[in-house]
């Protein structure tokens, strides 16, 4: 029975988007009917006061449209399909969410050639529950704010706009999310990066030694009388799981806190960590230390840096210091493509700590002496 329920949703969905308004109205009570067979909570989830009356407002705004451009019949005729159809969708959406691995999917997905589909789709389906989540909570508070049900209805242009901000929010941390789990076909560097000098990237797999490397380097470089500036993020565990970072200036070995793993509410940038205020300062300071003469030394970029925020203001300061002989970029592998479509670098020198192995400093120190 559950696969008759399935087929019927998707049969009943696609007649509700592409049949006649008239076979859309009984489509959408089959839908809604299978997806109650198939999970109750889902489609009781699909259709929250507030959902619903964020489709609402949608299929509103869209028949006013059509209305004053083609006239009231032709507007509540599209207004009415659009209606329709935003339900069905939401209520097969909740279904979805529930019931498809979004991983499996984009695996999938990758295997037929077409990864970035995969990837928007998973993304869809991960952020549905928390825009649900959202607009319950931003009806509620409409609701407390307003007395009865004209003053509700007053404040629904406005329940649009937060909702819109939502989304936004929402899939920007989505697509944050995907990229620190090593998903870079929608990584789309905001910012571009001019770097004047030789760059060389140092990448690797997690926890493959990638700080251990440039403070190698560091210890080298300082040792040969090159000025060296910058930082690293060293990973704090507790049994085995990261719970934080701390940010060392390498000049001087100060440290400070820069993240704590928290509640998932909790996160920022599209991850569980929340980010301290001193370990951003102390990036900055320690960023300006670079000297004529001197190497810049970055423990990591990410996808919060390649998005133009973090500690992306003082890096581009800092590598556009005149005269400055190099740079050494830590990145993750999955983000080595995105950091090299931002650079506009005369040159820039790839360095797999993994593949070179123990010869790592010396192949950076190579690198960065090609370059001058």
């Amino acid at each position: 029975m559950n696969r008759i329920a399935a087929l019927m949703l998707v049969v009943a969905t696609g007649v509700v988007l592409f049949g006649s308004p008239l076979w859309a109205v009984w489509s959408l009570m089959v839908a809604v009917a299978a997806a109650w067979y198939l999970d109750p909570p889902a489609v009781r989830a699909g259709l929250r006061v507030g959902i619903v009356l964020a489709v609402v407002f949608a299929a509103s705004v869209t028949a006013a449209v059509v209305a004053w451009a083609e006239g009231p019949e032709r507007g509540l005729t599209v207004g009415g399909t659009v209606l329709l159809r935003l339900l069905v969708l939401t209520v097969g959406g909740m279904v979805l969410v529930r019931r498809v691995d979004a991983e499996a999917l984009l695996r999938l997905t990758t295997r037929l050639g077409f990864e970035r589909l995969g990837l928007v789709l998973g993304l869809s389906l991960n952020a549905l529950p928390r825009i649900a989540e959202a607009s319950s909570d931003v009806w509620t508070a409409y609701s407390m704010r307003s007395r009865g049900l004209a003053g509700r209805l007053r404040r629904l242009p406005g329940l649009g706009e937060v909702m819109l901000a939502h989304t936004a929010r929402v899939a920007e941390e989505a697509a944050a999310a995907a990229s620190l789990r090593g998903h870079s076909a929608l990584t789309r560097p905001r910012i571009e990066l001019p770097l004047p000098v030789r760059v060389v990237i140092v990448t690797g797999p997690t926890d493959g030694g990638k700080t251990k490397t440039v403070l190698a380097l560091a210890e080298r470089l300082q040792h040969e009388g090159v000025p060296v500036a910058g930082f690293v993020q060293i990973g704090e565990r507790e049994s085995e799981s990261k719970v934080g970072f701390r940010l060392r200036d390498i000049a001087t070995g100060e440290e400070a806190e820069l993240a704590k793993l928290g509640k998932r509410s909790e996160g920022e940038f599209g991850t569980r960590f929340r980010f301290l205020d001193e370990g951003f300062q102390l990036g900055r300071e320690a960023l300006a230390r670079v000297r004529s003469g001197g190497i810049v030394i970055v423990d990591e970029l990410g996808p919060v840096e390649l998005r133009g925020a973090g500690h992306m203001p003082a890096v581009q300061r800092a590598v556009n210091t005149p005269g400055i002989a190099g740079a050494v970029v830590v990145v993750r592998r999955p983000l080595v493509p995105a950091l090299l479509a931002a650079l506009e670098a005369s040159d820039a020198v790839v360095v797999d700590v993994e593949e070179v192995g123990g010869g790592s400093v010396e192949a950076i120190i190579d690198a960065l002496g090609a370059g001058r």
